[in-house]
């Protein structure tokens, strides 16, 4: 669900929701409504507040409505506003403990780059980044945790490759928020971004085992697409590219 249907899916009430997707541009963050409130995954860009905040409340989300801030990873395009966030609405952040050296100290896991512009970005990329925390705590969030205490059905899978601590949120209507674990900008894949690729691969099988069970993939970049569409993402081989 796109974010600018935020009317329409209010007035049919909270329960009836999936995914409502917030495109930043070149990254999406998305809302989760929840039993009472929202939970918030990814939080864009530092130049993304005010965007992120004109689309929470197109879709109903006020300040005291969001329950939680979820960070599939702790890359600058995904936690830039987490903090601000955070702040105006009240709300925690929870992110992978393997997050939390980029979160709290901009520790920026190294990565390699498939094809010659992601190459060319990683140069600039594994350079030290602003941490994402400033100066504020997370919550964290493992293999197998529950956001039933947000109000939200919805299980943690941990998916490394990308980064040491990227996650996935499977949800109970069969919707996976990915983070960069996948993609789809031109077609379903992986992110050209690789911190570990056996990892990624291992990652990617597990997806893959799971595919019957996922209904629609929300990737963190590009748009939305069916679960089958795992099975044809070819894996990077399992080396570092």
């Amino acid at each position: 669900m796109d974010e600018r249907l935020g009317e329409d899916a209010r007035a049919a009430g909270n329960e009836a929701r999936g995914p409502i997707r917030i495109d930043l541009g070149f990254v999406n963050a998305y809302l989760l409504p929840a039993a009472e409130g929202f939970v918030l995954v990814d939080a864009g860009t530092a130049a993304h507040c005010a965007k992120l905040e004109a689309a929470l409340g197109r879709a109903g989300c006020g300040k005291g409505d969001l329950r939680l801030i979820v960070l599939s990873h702790a890359d600058p395009d995904h936690g830039g506003c987490a903090a601000a966030l955070a702040a105006a609405y009240g709300a925690p952040i929870a992110l992978h403990p393997g997050e939390l050296p980029q979160f709290e100290r901009g520790e920026t896991p190294r990565r390699s780059g498939r094809g010659l512009a992601a190459k060319l970005f990683v140069a600039f990329a594994n350079r030290p980044g602003k941490p994402a925390a400033a100066g504020r705590s997370a919550l964290e969030l493992g293999e197998g945790s529950s956001l039933a205490e947000y109000g939200l059905e919805a299980r943690v899978l941990h998916l490394p490759g990308h980064t040491p601590g990227s996650i996935a949120l499977l949800l109970g209507d069969g919707s996976l928020v990915a983070g960069d674990i996948l993609a789809n900008m031109r077609r379903p894949g992986l992110s050209p971004f690789v911190w570990d690729a056996r990892r990624y691969d291992e990652s990617l099988a597990r997806l893959q085992g799971l595919a019957g069970s996922i209904a629609t993939v929300y990737p963190g970049h590009g748009s939305p697409f069916p679960g089958e569409a795992i099975l044809g993402i070819e894996p990077l081989g399992g080396s570092r590219p």
